[in-house]
């Protein structure tokens, strides 16, 4: 069994040869068309995945910290009565301790007096060695301790009691000092 195709040629025509090319053209710009619209859907809607990567790292570091050193000596207390009308607390504030290690930053301090309701019979004054020091709201202005500088400060508290303006009898109170504390940034 033979079997014969008979192809039939088609009639070139510069006419035909025009379109076949238009054709082919428009073919490879639908084609281009339709990649770059994938490409930019595929952009789109798959989502461009940005990355952030975590690592983990061990440091070893030996860091030293400034030490802050204030200390307040005080002497014992004292009471002031009828017979002992007059008393004077001593107290040193200093930016060193007993093993001899000194501040190794700048501090700030002042000292404010504690009363509740003092009696007007019993006044007081705060003095730096032979000073005076002002007092604002019970506290003393700022003053400052400079590092690796040993330094002290000397204070006496001078409280007295005046019988003439006294109304009770028994008077029983108590005058705290306290010491307030800032580290100055370095």
């Amino acid at each position: 069994m033979n079997l014969n195709f008979i192809i039939k040629q088609k009639r070139l025509a510069l006419k035909n040869l025009k379109k076949e090319e238009r054709k082919n053209e428009r073919k490879k710009q639908e084609i281009l068309m339709i990649i770059t619209i994938v490409i930019i859907g595929i952009t789109f809607f798959a989502g461009v995945s940005v990355g952030k990567a975590v690592y983990n790292a061990n440091i070893k570091n030996n860091t030293k910290i400034a030490k802050p050193i204030l200390e307040v000596e005080k002497d014992s207390e004292i009471i002031i009565t009828e017979d002992n009308k007059n008393g004077e607390y001593h107290f040193t504030v200093k930016n060193y301790n007993q093993g001899k290690e000194v501040s190794q930053v700048d501090l700030s301090y002042y000292i404010e007096i504690l009363e509740n309701d003092l009696d007007a019979s019993i006044q007081y004054q705060l003095y730096q060695g032979d000073e005076k020091l002002e007092l604002k709201e019970n506290k003393t202005k700022e003053m400052i301790f400079h590092r690796d500088v040993e330094e002290e400060q000397k204070y006496t508290l001078k409280v007295t009691y005046d019988a003439s303006k006294n109304t009770m009898e028994d008077i029983m109170q108590d005058i705290q000092i306290k010491v307030h504390s800032e580290q100055l940034k370095i």
